[in-house]
């Protein structure tokens, strides 16, 4: 027979992992992060294949008369270095995606105010891996991940099949790690998790995590590096957002770009429909150098 999970990945005695989670709290900051090192080693840190066609947002707010008019208004900050956040650490960069347009707006914080949404979208024939933070224990406690979809029940299995207390440790580890990373507001605990499992795993490109702004909605923490090499812009649109009640919003879309140089400067154009969008077909990426 294969070995279970927990076999192939031993985890932590119980006693130590438990002993490990309440102690968490008066832990010094070094200390802290030395304990979600020794977690996320020994975690089994799932990561899954995420091929072409997938497509996330990015929304971001902006002032009066703001129009961005370079696809570097669009992205990641590229001309300071990274501030802390809650996948980054400063001077680590990532790109923040969200699933659908309102989950981007509520990330935004939008209340009333114009916005830029893109669409971005993984490229045909490329793939990126991502690591869903608290997956097995949305597993085990929902019977259904937040990405793992029909794979779930075999996941299932997989942990129904290991020794009770052997995956009663994995579960308590992946707990603590998602609230770690989701469960409070210190980013420099949070930013700690996605950089330890970046290091862990470096063909990891993103990681999954749910929104703590809307209920029942899915983040991904992206990594520029080689952001390019799967990724691409689908479309991009220009309007007004308004926020009605929890988390519902209305958007009148009113320019939309048509046409994306390879300088990335962005050509602007009126919309027929304000829930319209211009697609770019194939989608624009940069070319290594630009």
């Amino acid at each position: 027979m294969p070995p279970t999970i927990t076999q192939a990945f031993p985890p932590l005695p119980l006693a130590d992992i438990v002993s490990l989670v309440d102690g968490f709290p008066e832990m010094t900051m070094a200390e802290k992060k030395a304990a979600i090192e020794r977690a996320v080693a020994v975690h089994p840190t799932s990561n899954m294949h995420w091929g072409p066609g997938h497509t996330y947002r990015r929304c971001r707010a902006l002032g009066p008369n703001e129009v961005p008019d370079n696809v570097n208004g669009l992205i990641w900050r590229t001309d300071v270095p990274a501030r802390l956040g809650r996948a980054n650490p400063e001077g680590f960069q990532v790109i923040y995606l969200a699933d659908r347009p309102e989950t981007a707006l509520r990330e935004c914080r939008v209340i009333d105010s114009p916005v830029v949404m893109t669409d971005f979208v993984i490229r045909a024939s490329c793939s990126i891996r991502i690591a869903p933070i608290g997956e097995m224990l949305q597993i085990q406690r929902t019977g259904r991940g937040y990405l793992s979809g029909d794979a779930s029940e075999t996941i299932s299995g997989m942990l129904n099949a290991c020794e009770h207390d052997e995956v009663r440790s994995l579960l308590i580890t992946d707990a603590f790690l998602h609230q770690c990373f989701v469960g409070q507001d210190d980013h420099e605990i949070s930013s700690h998790v996605a950089l330890s499992i970046f290091r862990k795993n470096p063909a990891i490109n993103a990681i999954a995590y749910p929104s703590t702004q809307q209920l029942g909605a899915v983040n991904f923490a992206v990594r520029v590096e080689t952001f390019w090499e799967a990724w691409g812009i689908r479309s991009v649109t220009y309007g007004h957002a308004g926020h009605l009640a929890l988390g519902f919003y209305t958007i009148d879309g009113q320019l939309g770009v048509d046409g994306i140089h390879n300088n990335g400067a962005l050509d602007w154009a009126e919309l027929d429909r304000p829930d319209s969008r211009l697609i770019h077909d194939p989608p624009f990426a940069k070319l290594p150098g630009e």
